[in-house]
């Protein structure tokens, strides 16, 4: 395939750049990180530069695009939980309950760099007003998603944490409380261990 150090309008091309003539595609090769040669591809010079710029900014900033490029959300927590054997083996099989059951097969799916506090948000309130979650139980993954979040910031995977102060806004557009928590009696809570203990569904 053909490259020109100019386009089909005659602009002059920057270090990096080509410019098919058979596809009409713009090309701008560069290395990584670990000097991994990269290509990304655009049929407009524009977008190809602005993502050009995002490219330096990263390197500036030490954010690892290469890392993060296919990374999900999925990825990031599992690691993160892999780091976590501090946690109480209850504490940590109700974690993984909680992600598992609200978040893995949803927005944990998606590439964790273009997660963006909007959608922490937007996602918490869906949560809220189509499953009817609880604010405690949103508090409760808040607790699981930001430290997650955080350690994809320290690792250089994306550049500040899309969960930082969500709980805030959310309060102020639900305008949710958390409700009182009363302590069970001993023998209510004799009772329930009783309930529980090989159901069917809670004995998890």
């Amino acid at each position: 395939m053909a490259k020109s150090r100019k386009d089909n309008k005659g602009r002059v091309l920057r270090n990096g750049e080509s410019y098919s003539s058979s596809d009409g595609k713009y090309q701008y090769a560069y290395a990584d990180e670990t000097g991994k040669r990269r290509y990304i591809y655009s049929k407009n010079l524009t977008t190809l530069r602005q993502r050009e710029e995002q490219i330096l900014r990263d390197k500036l900033d030490g954010i690892d695009s290469g890392q993060a490029k296919n990374q999900t959300l999925n990825d990031v927590f599992d690691k993160y939980m892999a780091t976590r054997k501090d946690l109480a083996e209850r504490t940590f099989a109700g974690y993984m309950y909680q992600y598992n059951e609200y978040v893995r097969k949803g927005i944990g799916n998606r590439k964790v760099k273009d997660i963006k506090y909007s959608d922490v948000l937007l996602f918490y309130k869906k949560l809220m007003e189509e499953s009817n979650l609880s604010y405690g139980t949103i508090e409760y993954l808040q607790r699981e998603l930001h430290p997650a979040f955080e350690m994809a910031v320290r690792d250089c995977g994306i550049r500040t944490n899309p969960a930082y102060n969500v709980l805030g806004q959310l309060k102020k557009q639900t305008g949710a409380k958390r409700g009182v928590r009363n302590a069970l009696m001993p023998e209510q809570q004799a009772a329930f261990l009783d309930f529980m203990d090989g159901h069917p569904v809670y004995g998890h």
